[in-house]
Order: structure tokens, then sequence, then C-alpha cells
């Protein structure tokens, strides 16, 4: 049988997995829950195969590199062990047979960012000239300093970014699946998720050239403005609001959000999968709502709407039109 292919997605579930079994290895409904992702898809099968391939040839610890990196996991504390271990087990999906050779541009570049942010977590950064960026749950960025100019990739994810001062002569340009972005003494905020974007301007301006027009005169964006990409394409300028940096403060406001959207913005801040039936998926959500506590949101949710929530187990959650008997 041919191998299938293996977005990054799933590779990414697989080593979420991975983690979450080897901290927790006597529970036994995450063993379910494993076991039941596993079962639900061909290309899950496929992707643990990769991990549970790759953890053997580690174990044999014939390379004097994985000797190294093992011993390193071991001694580091949790939070930069578990940076690191992500980062070796991407190497999996690469492909055996040619060395530890991975590249933030190759297969899955999210895992080996210079910067990224798990389910729930998020963190500030100072970089080296100053400017200080805050990612969101589920965010990933890189960095790349040289004597012309000072790039960010925006990986996945939300990042707010306060510039430094007095680099003028070495722009800072940050990149994104949808656009290229020029502040000019800003503090601005910027969304790349799939199919969605959003540049929200704080202070100063931002210079906006979309991917595919980036040789046309730039979009400039003034502090107070936003504007929103999807798959129509730029949206007309809008008020800045301070509400779309809630997730700052642990929280989620959204006004009239499809029921879909809403349950994937929770799915960047629980460990587990939380997935909507097409029966409700188009029902509207509006509110204020904490982040810290899924399964609270998900409760009211169903006070709200006439929904009922489905426990496959505690980590696998489904939303469905509520019974009528």
């Amino acid at each position: 049988m041919a191998a299938l292919k293996i977005n990054e997605d799933i590779a990414v579930q697989a080593v979420e997995w991975y983690f979450s079994l080897k901290e927790s290895p006597q529970d036994a409904e995450l063993q379910r829950s494993w076991k039941a992702w596993i079962d639900s898809d061909q290309t899950h099968y496929q992707a643990w195969l990769k991990i549970e391939q790759f953890n053997q040839e580690l174990g044999s610890l014939a390379n004097p590199i994985s000797k190294t990196l093992t011993h390193k996991s071991v001694t580091l504390e949790n939070k930069n062990r578990r940076q690191l271990l992500r980062s070796i087990l991407a190497i999996a999906f690469v492909g055996a047979g040619g060395g530890i050779a991975l590249q933030r541009h190759q297969l899955f570049p999210v895992m080996a960012a210079d910067y990224r942010t798990g389910k729930g977590e998020t963190r500030q950064i100072t970089l080296n000239d100053g400017t200080r960026i805050e990612l969101n749950a589920e965010s990933a960025i890189n960095v790349s300093f040289s004597i012309n100019e000072r790039s960010l990739y925006l990986l996945t994810g939300d990042v707010l970014i306060e510039t430094a001062r007095g680099e003028a002569a070495r722009p800072l340009v940050v990149y994104a699946a949808w656009a290229r972005f020029q502040p000019l003494g800003t503090r601005f905020y910027i969304r790349s998720r799939e199919q969605d974007g959003l540049l929200a301007v704080y202070e100063g301006a931002v210079n906006l050239w979309q991917t595919d027009q980036l040789h046309f005169s730039p979009l400039r964006i003034e502090s107070g403005q936003k504007l929103v990409f999807d798959q129509n394409g730029l949206s007309e300028l809008m008020v800045a609001e301070s509400s779309d940096l809630a997730w700052q403060q642990n929280i989620l406001v959204v006004d009239a959000m499809f029921l879909s959207d809403f349950v994937k913005e929770l799915g960047y801040h629980h460990h587990g999968w939380i997935h909507c039936d097409n029966s409700v998926s188009q029902m509207r959500v509006s509110g204020t709502y904490p982040l810290d506590d899924i399964d609270r949101v998900l409760r009211a949710l169903t006070t709200s709407l006439p929904i009922e929530l489905v426990y496959r187990t505690r980590y696998w959650i489904t939303l469905k039109a509520k019974s009528k008997n």
C-alpha cells in the first residue's frame, strides 16, 4: 500500500499526542483518546508510525548527534526540553537516510520556528534590537536580522509587535502568507491563520503589500485602523478595536461569529479536539469568554444555543444539534 501524504497539521497532532502520552503515561482516558485519534483516519496512523520509527532510530543511539540530543533532552529544564524534542521529532517527517538536516523552510517549519507557542500558551519576547513581540496561542515566528533589514516571518498565528526606535537605516519587515508589512514607528497586530488574516494598527502606520501584488504601491494603514483578509481578499478599512487583543488577557471577544469559527478559536487554547457538526456550524455566537476554562465555555453555549455536547472522551468533544426527545 502506498504511503499517504501527511500534512503539517496531522504531523503536529502526532507530536502533541507523543508529548501528552509521555507526560501522563498512566492516564487511561488519554490512552483511549489517542487510540480513537489513530483509528479515525489512516493518515493519523501513518503519522504515528513515523513517530515510532524515529523513536526506534533515536533509541539505538548509533549516531553521535543522536547521543548529544538525547543527553540535552534529559538535562534541560522541561520547557526547553520540550522545545528541543519538538524539533527532534520533526526530523522524523523529513525522511530517513538523510541524517539530521532539518531546515526551517522544509516540510514542517512551524515545529522548527525560532519562537512558537503551544495550545493555551502566550509568550512575550524582546528581540536583540529592542523590538517587543507577543505571541498568542498556537503561533510561530522566525527572526532574521541582517545589516540591511530586520525580517520577521509569521508562519502562523497572532503576533503583537512594538517596534524598536532608532533603526531607520535598517527597516523592519514582517512577512506573512497573505501580505508583507513595513511598519513606520508603530505598535501593530497581525493575524495569519489558514485563509484568514488581519492587520490592526494602534500607533504610527504600516505599509502593506498583498502577496500577489508586491510590485504595486503599498496600502498605508494608519493608527486606529484595521482590515481583514479572507478568501474574498482585503476588506474595507475599519476601526481597530482593543477587543482584537483580548487574548492578551486570556479572553475571547466575538460578535456574531459562526459557531464553527468560534470552536476553531477555542481549539487553540484547548488540550484536545473540539469538533463542530455541520448541522450547527452556521449558528452565531456573541459575547466575552474566558480562555482558561474551555469546558465552562462549552457548557455555557448549551444554555444559549440549541446544541449539546457529545464527549467521545474528555479530550474529544463534538457540538451537535440538541436532541428533540
